[in-house]
């Protein structure tokens, strides 16, 4: 019985983990969704993007990635420092 009910509350982690990456993952997609949105479209009369549009968001998107991923590296590397002490 014990361990059946470990391996309820580890699979039940598992989800639970699973679901926080999910609701943080949209969060930032969310996030750089709007600041791009905000930053580079000018015209919503236009039903398609113009070039300057298009190059403005491919490198809002790909800075703000780049960003999120240098900012996990840097968490991963804290919590790891954390973890050893």
């Amino acid at each position: 019985a014990s361990t059946q009910k470990s391996v309820m509350s580890d699979s039940q982690q598992r989800i639970n983990s699973a679901k926080n990456e999910i609701a943080a993952f949209s969060d930032m997609y969310n996030r750089m969704l709007k600041q791009c949105f905000e930053k580079c479209v000018e015209h919503f009369h236009d039903s398609e993007l113009s070039l300057g549009e298009n190059t403005c968001l491919d490198r809002c998107v790909g800075k703000y990635v780049e960003s999120q991923q240098k900012v996990g590296e840097t968490m991963a590397e804290v919590t790891a420092q954390m973890t050893q002490v």
